[in-house]
């Protein structure tokens, strides 16, 4: 052995810390070295990009083990031939007395292997048989027992007090045990309950439920693998295919496809800083890739900044050992921004940790999944601490109204929320007011917000109070879907400003009983983006609903402001006009209605009105909108009524007042039937006028309130009906991703159709005739414009107005509100009459109006 080998002699050679030979004459002699052994400060993390000068030494010499250490983690790698950079990470290496055996270290040399996720998915799978076959478990209790164990060997592994998770310390532990102390499987168990329990993973009454056999069996497969120093991408890639493939059919629900998680993070692109959420976060899928997602973009940039570090410290010049120095604090410095968690899985202030430990939450009303979240988070580098156990349509921790920049969700399907579901009615809905939760949230400083929260449901618990009543869209109903819920739940979670990704069935973007419910949303948020999803996309879940993605971003205040001033403007601009309708509508069934249409009424009627007594159909009035969807306010109309009396100085006239009102009476008993058939028609000409009213109030609303909206119905999403994912299945989803980029910086330019690629100028009327000429009489022809004209777009909603004689069937469709194109049309032929979509994915859109679709 050596220590500070050089290569060769001078300044800038590859050195090493430590060197190993196999023999003292091998290294006498200039032979190659058998291990390269570089060492840093124990306050960072092993960066394997770090250790670029043990690395450069190994690579020269033509070493093929290269060791990285930093006193509290020690880890091995093999250098691949030819490639400077990379490694390959090793479980093991071989001991010293294997070294002086040739026939050993070959056979050592061919089983090292990279640990990968086949490995570890693989080993997972086995130890799922030794509980199916030993205890018989079925799939979910299965999946619980070995959740439940690798928890064990997390908490041994992370507390740094024991090592590595093994049969030997089994046996460690079995020897110092006492006769009165519980199995050596569960007292670790116990003690695990009790370092994951501010986490809320596990009831107190939880056991193991398995024998001290089983359990070191398991243990015995799981050894070989430290969890503590395995990669992020391998342990957590494997846990999640474990899962997928061996509990679909159980689990299936609590999964999303792992490409449609990455299309939905990638395109809301969280940032570092910003707090995010799942309420039905399920396995965890969508807070995983998130977390992934901003960690990648902390890691990119703490790397930029070492590389701008060694730059600026090479160029001044320092003494080789000085150099070295201030490159390492350097890098440590730098690195520790990378630590999720202290030795002891407490939170800590560096940037991953912030991230880890602040920015992102999920719940979960079952236990099963909100365990399993917490496990995948923890096998792909942490997070978990932010994941609870609770109904997430309900405050928890730090889960709160107004408190997150990004919410991404795919909710619970075919279920309802009913009146019988109470705040505090079940243990999923509970409220904690215990010390420790209170002061927890306390200690995570969240302020006046969350103590309003927790004591608003404190006070609905206490009352009992329906889940539904919490809401605008379920207040005083008898049950609503969950889905629909869920949608005001991840609404009310945002920012002003925040932006918003959630699965949904189909049916609430195109189903006309839930109209009502887009009008709603239309007026809390904006909408980025529909994508509609195969149907096979949860096919392999046992899914059969048809799904798309819908993104939003929820008002900012100023955009808030800019709604009601748009619905003030068109109330201005609109109401006189509908109220003439209505008073006209009022002024001609009235007469009608009060005699019946019927000529001897009327003249009684007259000659009572002679003597002061009438009988009227008072003018309509307003009534109370609902509270949502936004409309005109109901037209209220009242029956007929007599107002009026004989003056009292008349006696005679009071007297024949009261034998005329008898005989009108009479006569009105028997035309009674067509005077209530006039009051219903003249109702159903309020109720058109109502109708008229709010679409007239919504179209001019939308006029002023007017935005893009990215549309799109991919093919393939890169899972198959079988749920396969991986390179080998179609994905059109990472083009489609692009696409919305193109878009969303078409926006930032401020969304002109002449700043789009290739756009040819204005569209000319001209063209316009060319194409119906292309169309054909026989066919439906269907104009899209914008929804505010620009000069160019006039000219084609005037030719659109001449055409109803030759093409009956001329619609005028707004670019910006289809929610998609009709699909089977064959007969139809669309004009775009903007060039704002060139070829976006999943849709045919227009560059020129001449380029149109032709057969749908």
């Amino acid at each position: 052995m050596d220590q500070e080998r050089r290569t060769q002699h001078g300044h800038k050679s590859p050195r090493a810390d430590i060197v190993v030979w196999q023999t003292a004459m091998e290294k006498e002699a200039g032979r190659t070295p058998v291990l390269v052994v570089e060492c840093k400060t124990d306050t960072i993390e092993i960066q394997e990009r770090d250790y670029y000068q043990g690395e450069s030494y190994t690579r020269a010499t033509g070493c093929e083990f290269f060791i990285a250490t930093n006193a509290r983690h020690t880890a091995v790698f093999k250098l691949v031939p030819g490639l400077p950079g990379e490694f390959v990470a090793i479980n093991e290496i071989p001991k010293a007395t294997d070294w002086g055996s040739a026939r050993r270290l070959k056979e050592i040399r061919e089983s090292l292997r990279a640990f990968n996720r086949k490995e570890f998915q693989d080993l997972l799978f086995v130890c799922h048989s030794i509980l199916r076959d030993v205890h018989k478990m079925d799939p979910g209790r299965a999946f619980d027992t070995i959740s439940k164990i690798l928890f064990i060997k997390m908490y041994v592994e992370r507390s740094g007090q024991h090592g590595t998770f093994t049969t030997d310390y089994l046996d460690r532990r079995a020897a110092v045990r006492l006769p009165t102390d519980p199995a050596v499987h569960d007292g670790l168990f116990e003690q695990t309950k009790a370092y994951y329990k501010a986490d809320d993973l596990f009831a107190a009454s939880d056991k193991l439920d398995i024998s001290e056999e089983t359990f070191r069996r398991i243990v015995k497969q799981l050894e070989r693998f430290d969890l503590s120093k395995t990669g992020d991408d391998i342990k957590g890639l494997a846990f999640e295919k474990f899962l997928g493939t061996t509990f679909r059919g159980e689990l299936g629900q609590f999964f999303t496809p792992r490409p449609v998680v990455e299309f939905m993070v990638d395109l809301l692109n969280p940032r570092e800083g910003e707090r995010i959420c799942d309420p039905a976060s399920g396995s965890g899928g969508f807070l995983i890739r998130a977390f992934e997602h901003v960690r990648a973009q902390i890691v990119a940039d703490i790397q930029r900044q070492k590389d701008e570090e060694r730059a600026r410290i090479e160029a001044l010049g320092l003494p080789e050992e000085e150099e070295e120095r201030q490159i390492e604090e350097a890098f440590s410095r730098l690195n520790r921004e990378l630590l999720p968690s202290d030795d002891n899985n407490k939170p800590i202030d560096t940037r991953v940790g912030r991230l880890a430990w602040q920015c992102i939450y999920g719940t979960d009303a079952e236990p099963r999944a909100a365990r399993t979240a917490k496990m995948n988070m923890i096998m792909h580098g942490d997070g978990h601490g932010g994941i609870h156990y609770h109904d997430g349509l309900l405050d928890i921790n730090g889960i709160f109204g107004g408190r997150f920049d990004v919410v991404l969700t795919n909710p619970p399907f075919g279920s309802n929320v009913g009146r019988d579901q109470k705040v505090g009615g079940s243990d999923e809905t509970r409220v904690p007011k215990d010390e420790a939760y209170l002061a927890r949230c306390r200690e995570g400083g969240y302020g006046p917000a969350w103590e309003e929260s927790h004591q608003s449901l404190l006070a609905a618990a206490a009352a009992r109070k329906p889940i539904l009543d919490l809401f605008e869209i379920g207040k005083g109903k008898k049950n609503r879907p969950t889905e629909l819920i869920f949608v005001e739940r991840c609404l009310n979670l945002l920012k002003p400003g925040g932006r918003m990704g959630i699965v949904l069935p189909d049916g609430n973007l195109n189903n006309p009983s839930l109209a009502w419910l887009r009008r709603w949303a239309e007026g809390k948020a904006k909408l980025l983006a529909v994508v509609s999803l195969p149907e096979a996309t949860f096919r392999s879940s046992n899914a059969t609903v048809k799904a798309s993605l819908v993104f939003l971003r929820k008002f900012t205040e100023a955009e808030a402001a800019q709604w009601e001033a748009a619905w003030a403007q068109a109330h201005a601009e609109l109401d006189a006009r509908f109220d003439q309708q209505r008073d006209e509508a009022h002024a001609a069934y009235a007469p009608r209605i009060v005699c019946g249409d019927d000529a001897e009424v009327q003249r009684l009627l007259d000659e009572l009105a002679a003597l002061g007594i009438q009988r009227t159909l008072l003018r309509w009035q307003h009534g109370e909108a609902p509270a949502y969807p936004r409309q005109a306010r109901p037209t209220v109309q009242n029956k007929p009524a007599w107002t009026g009396e004989a003056a009292k100085e008349h006696k005679e006239h009071k007297k024949a007042a009261a034998e005329l009102k008898k005989q009108a009476d009479a006569a009105l008993a028997a035309v009674r039937k067509r005077s209530d058939a006039l009051f219903s028609e003249l109702k159903a000409k309020y109720k058109a006028i109502d109708e008229a009213h709010t679409a007239a109030l919504w179209a001019r609303v939308r006029e002023r309130f007017d935005y893009p909206v990215f549309v799109a119905a991919p093919k393939s999403v890169g899972i198959t009906s079988t749920g396969e994912t991986g390179e080998g299945v179609a994905n059109d989803l990472p083009e489609l991703l692009k696409a919305y980029r193109e878009f969303a910086h078409w926006l930032a330019q401020g969304a002109q159709p002449e700043a789009t690629p290739n756009f040819p100028g204005p569209v000319t009327p001209q063209q316009v005739a060319e194409f119906l000429q292309l169309a054909g009489p026989g066919r439906t022809v269907v104009f899209i414009v914008p929804q505010v004209p620009r000069p160019w777009a006039r000219e084609v909603q005037s030719l659109y107005a001449t055409l109803p004689q030759q093409y009956p069937n001329v619609r005028l469709e707004y670019w910006n509100r289809l929610s998609s194109l009709p699909d089977g049309q064959e007969n139809m032929a669309y004009f775009w009459g903007d060039g704002v979509h060139p070829n976006w994915a999943g849709i045919q859109v227009l560059v020129n109006g001449l380029q149109a679709v032709l057969g749908g």
